[in-house]
């Protein structure tokens, strides 16, 4: 039988971004750590996971999958109108 996936031991409240996406975050025992994002597509544009443990600290960023892309509008350029909307 496989390996049953690790229940989280601790999920932080959703964060509401201004745009009405939200993050979540949640860690696991083997110390992993989860990151659920509402809006997809995403694309990885920064991964810094190494360095000196004691000083250094992990930085993800991820992106709009739409950005920089052939779609027909840029997607950051979407979200900033729709903020624009609401303000």
């Amino acid at each position: 039988m496989a390996d049953q996936p690790l229940k989280a031991h601790f999920v932080a409240d959703p964060i509401e971004l201004p745009d009405g996406r939200r993050v979540r975050v949640s860690a696991y025992p083997d110390g992993s750590i989860r990151f659920k994002v509402d809006g997809l597509p995403y694309v990885l544009t920064e991964a810094y996971l190494s360095g000196n443990p004691e000083k250094d600290k992990a930085i993800l960023k991820i992106s709009p999958g739409k950005q920089g892309s052939s779609a027909s509008h840029n997607y950051a350029e979407l979200l900033e109108s729709r903020n624009k909307d609401k303000g």
